[in-house]
């Protein structure tokens, strides 16, 4: 996703982009567009998302999965393994705002038993064992990459485990569509052919699809991430509402959990989305206010949909959650 077109206009914006919105620099690394998270310390980031987290009670409201994506930044001022402040901010965080789900880009190529593995061991066992968490994604690009995960599996309990292999691959931007749809459909034989050998689940987030692709997906994934990029929870469901139409097509039932993005005007891979919306409301509403449109839908192919829950793009945007005009907000 090309950050100059943050220009156009939101509409054109939300019709074209798909993803989660992660973007690589030369080195194969996800980087950010804000340098604002990066100074943020424990204290801030407590007052900082006050109006994203949640109570005890308002978490029983999500009800079954609440992911988050987050991003590593390996190699940089603000990575987060290996620095101990930093780490318990983001569990903090995980564990206040009932995210029982977290999926890891910048996994790829880490060797078992290397430093990186090591201290990812121990982020995911703490946020098994003290954040709530139950279950932890590698978000993928490559078949190969299967092999990584069950590597690194491989004698470690199951509080530092890898659950789920996640496909993390836009075809539906890339040029030659139906040759990198083909790729994607390979990549998933082989991550249901580990998973079902290794205890593993698979899943893959989609952006935009047609027909023939969306039940094709629906027949060789566990779960599909389904993404909802606006501004704010206003008629979020019949954004792309044809996507769950055509998955329900498929020959099984179809477990299925929207993705909503917590980017806002300064801290953007691609356009603002609900950075700002989050200012004055829980994170939580979003997925609240989704469901109830969905409820209100009488559509009969809903009856071979799943809702499972919902996820997050991406932990470092939601360190820019509290400070309004920094982050392009009005008060």
């Amino acid at each position: 996703m090309i950050r100059l077109f943050i220009i156009f206009s939101i509409l054109f914006c939300l019709s074209a982009c798909g993803g989660s919105g992660a973007v690589k620099n030369n080195s194969g690394q996800y980087v950010s567009a804000s340098a604002s998270s990066n100074a943020v310390s424990v204290s801030s980031v407590a007052s900082s998302h006050g109006a994203s987290s949640l109570s005890a009670s308002s978490v029983a409201s999500v009800g079954g999965l609440y992911g988050l994506y987050v991003s590593l930044h390996m190699g940089r001022a603000d990575q987060l393994l290996g620095n101990a402040q930093r780490e318990e901010t983001f569990l903090t965080f995980v564990r206040d705002n009932g995210f029982n789900y977290l999926i890891f880009y910048e996994l790829e190529g880490m060797a078992p038993t290397s430093t990186k593995a090591h201290q990812f061991a121990s982020l995911v066992s703490r946020a098994k064992l003290s954040a709530g968490v139950t279950q932890v994604a590698a978000a993928l690009g490559d078949a190969s990459e299967a092999d990584m995960v069950v590597a690194y599996n491989d004698g470690r309990t199951a509080s530092e485990r890898i659950d789920v292999l996640n496909v993390e691959y836009e075809f539906w931007n890339k040029k030659d569509r139906k040759t990198e749809f083909a790729t994607t459909l390979s990549m998933l034989e082989r991550f249901n052919a580990v998973a079902s050998e290794h205890q593993l689940m698979t899943e893959i987030y989609i952006g935009w699809v047609d027909a023939t692709e969306a039940i094709s997906l629906a027949n060789v994934t566990d779960r599909i991430l389904v993404h909802y990029y606006r501004q704010n929870d206003i008629d979020l469901i019949n954004f792309g509402i044809e996507r769950l139409e055509w998955m329900a097509a498929a020959s099984r039932k179809v477990k299925v959990a929207p993705i909503f993005s917590a980017e806002g005007p300064n801290n953007t891979y691609d356009a603002p989305f609900m950075g700002c919306w989050l200012e004055k409301n829980a994170n939580q509403k979003a997925f609240t206010s989704w469901k109830a449109q969905y409820d209100a839908l009488t559509h009969p192919w809903k009856e071979n949909i799943e809702i499972v829950g919902a996820t997050w793009f991406v932990y470092d945007k939601f360190l820019d959650v509290g400070i309004g005009p920094e982050n392009g907000c009005t008060q």
